[in-house]
């Protein structure tokens, strides 16, 4: 048997006799003790407790069977792709939004909390990014999209408590926001701002993404403005959204006034 078939065999095993393995994982017991615990029958412990046995999940002990260390780290990656699914699961309408090849990965969706717009309430899912940076010390954030009318409260609740904030702005967005002079007052109040750094850079993903010292999310626009956002405070998400910015940070242009004033240039050409 080859290591993809012994890897799938664990697999089933686990799913399948996943209340066994965790019986074990609490204390080792004896084969009377899983039958009571377990409400099965002898027969049925006997037959598990052999499968485990020759998966090397479980050993004997002095009359009584516990974990392996196989058994246990088996366990652990068990629930860890639980876990997965279950983020999966949790974001589907979401992700539902996205094109098939978002680079959006099982270390942001793992534990994230998801917030969809409703008809009713169609500013909630922006409520949740401004509520994440309201108090934050550092904002790093990636825009491919913005939503005009929301771009000043952005920056006024991003450096409302003297937050530093950097933001990539997609090139074609850009171009677009300073051909507006509502928006591009908005980009010189923030060029000007001591703790606010602006990049401008291409940006290869339509979801607007953020993050703070604690805390990462991502943004999923419709045709019809913000569908939904996803918050995730553990330290892999966290770290995937750093690295993000920092990947695309490296490509990018930060903005200075001389900036806009090249951009009015190229728009007067074109």
């Amino acid at each position: 048997m080859n290591r993809d078939e012994t890897s799938a065999q664990l697999s089933r095993l686990l799913v399948r006799r996943s209340s066994f393995v965790r019986s074990l994982a609490e204390r080792p017991r004896d084969k009377r003790e899983l039958a009571d615990d377990l409400d099965t029958s002898r027969s049925t412990v006997d037959r598990v407790v052999r499968d485990l046995l020759d998966a090397g999940v479980v050993e004997r002990v002095e009359g009584r069977y516990q974990l392996t260390c196989v058994g246990r780290c088996a366990l652990g990656a068990y629930d860890e792709c639980l876990d997965s699914l279950r983020g999966v699961h949790a974001g589907r309408d979401l992700l539902s939004m996205l094109p098939a090849d978002a680079p959006l990965e099982l270390a942001f969706l793992t534990g994230a909390t998801v917030h969809t717009s409703s008809p009713n309430i169609p500013d909630s899912a922006i409520r949740e990014l401004f509520s994440s940076i309201e108090s934050a010390e550092h904002v790093y954030g990636v825009a491919p999209v913005a939503l005009v009318g929301q771009l000043r409260p952005f920056y006024e609740t991003a450096t409302a408590g003297g937050t530093v904030v950097e933001m990539i702005i997609d090139d074609e967005l850009f171009d677009r926001l300073v051909a507006v002079p509502t928006s591009r007052a908005v980009i010189v109040d923030q060029i000007r701002h001591e703790s606010v750094t602006l990049y401008r850079g291409k940006v290869p993903f339509r979801f607007g993404l953020w993050a703070t010292e604690s805390e990462a999310g991502v943004v999923v626009y419709t045709d019809t403005g913000v569908g939904g956002v996803a918050r995730n405070d553990t330290e892999d998400a966290v770290e995937w959204a750093n690295g993000q910015f920092e990947t695309l940070r490296e490509n990018a242009e930060r903005l200075t006034l001389d900036s806009l004033d090249e951009a009015d240039e190229r728009l007067g050409d074109g």
